[in-house]
């Protein structure tokens, strides 16, 4: 993999290493008319990390939402979702707020909140 940007380490490699298998639901969702749908949860395998947003990340988010439910996920970039859809993890229901594309690095950073608080936040 090439790097076009010489001020930065290329660490595809590195971030690699450190991922492990992981699994989870992916539920894609759309609009019929006024109301939104889900489609059928669709298994992802890959490689990658699921992990707490660090403190520095949390201080970005909506004042009042740091103690909610947040996780990312950093995986290869063959599980291509979008934002606005739904990770099932742990059995848990996270909604994708955010989606960082460093695919040139090795990864995609995908960053989620518990369903039903992404939900609150969206209709205030």
């Amino acid at each position: 993999m090439i790097n076009t940007n010489s001020n930065l380490p290329n660490m595809s490699n590195t971030i690699k290493g450190w991922f492990l298998k992981i699994s989870f639901e992916y539920v894609e969702r759309y609009q019929d008319g006024a109301d939104w749908v889900e489609g059928t949860p669709q298994i992802i395998n890959t490689k990658g990390v699921v992990r707490p947003p660090s403190d520095e990340d949390l201080k970005i988010y909506p004042e009042g939402a740091w103690s909610w439910q947040w996780l990312q996920i950093h995986c290869l970039p063959n599980a291509d979702m979008d934002t606005n859809n739904y990770v099932i993890y742990d059995n848990v229901k996270y909604k994708i707020m955010q989606k960082k594309d460093y695919r040139k690095y090795g990864y995609i950073r995908y960053t989620l909140l518990e369903a039903y608080k992404a939900d609150e936040l969206n209709n205030e």
